[in-house]
């Protein structure tokens, strides 16, 4: 019985200096000073969107900025809603060590096209769908996305040709803009090549670009780069090329012809 009484005793004493030591903490956490303020892009070596000095003019600015401030006065989730304002950034997490010093972590997002459509809007689109102004920072080169892009042909939808395109090796360097036209054709501009490329609906376009580099590979470097004004894939199996030069009729290739070029 004794036993039983000075072990509860002791979980006693020992429950009252824990909250004695967390109430000593919070008040001395509350009168540390912040000396330090660290800001980390941790993605940058992958981007280069947005620097941390960039990121501490804009906290900044917000007078927001936590060094030579007592614990008690650093607000570090007004912090993180001030820095989440930024489309470009992803995650963005604040938080202050026991010695004062507050840490601000963020990652960014990836533009993977940017968009001007006919009515003069432009954007970039992120890989997560979001829309970013142009306005907001400095973005790298992406993928040029122009036309009539609208609720019948949106961004969203051209997102997994311009991942594709960006994606693999060859249409990457080639593929320089993405064109829609007013009757929501999918429109290619190559980096080589006086000609356009008619890709038509996105069904299947992955199959619609194989068959065109079957026609790169085997027939343009026999007739050359500027032997065509138009390249369509649109219909199914077929690569469709329209001679520069009208006194040619334009010829059609399919899987079994084109096989047996030469």
């Amino acid at each position: 019985m004794i036993k039983r009484i000075l072990k509860i005793l002791a979980l006693v004493l020992l429950l009252a200096y824990l909250v004695a030591a967390y109430i000593l903490w919070s008040n001395k956490g509350k009168e540390v000073v912040c000396q330090h303020f660290y800001i980390n892009v941790l993605d940058s070596l992958e981007n280069n969107l947005i620097t941390s000095s960039s990121l501490y003019n804009y906290v900044g600015k917000a007078h927001l900025l936590p060094q030579g401030k007592a614990g008690r006065d650093v607000n570090t989730a007004a912090i993180e809603r001030c820095v989440r304002e930024i489309e470009l950034l992803d995650m963005v997490e604040c938080f202050q060590e026991e010695n004062g010093d507050v840490y601000l972590n963020v990652s960014q997002r990836k533009p993977i096209m940017r968009v001007y459509t006919d009515e003069g809007k432009t954007y970039y689109v992120a890989s997560d769908g979001k829309h970013i102004a142009v306005d907001t920072m400095y973005v790298d080169y992406v993928p040029l996305v122009t036309g009539c892009i609208d609720d019948t042909l949106t961004a969203e939808m051209l997102r997994p040709l311009v991942e594709y395109i960006a994606g693999h090796e060859f249409w990457h360097a080639q593929v320089t803009q993405i064109m829609v036209s007013p009757q929501y054709e999918v429109l290619l501009h190559p980096r080589v090549g006086n000609h356009v490329i008619v890709l038509g609906s996105l069904d299947n376009y992955q199959s619609k670009l194989h068959s065109l580099l079957a026609v790169y590979e085997q027939v343009i470097p026999q007739v050359g780069w500027n032997a065509y004004d138009t390249i369509s894939v649109k219909y199914k199996d077929q690569v469709v090329c329209t001679r520069r030069d009208k006194k040619y009729r334009h010829k059609t290739w399919t899987k079994k012809n084109l096989s047996s070029y030469e």
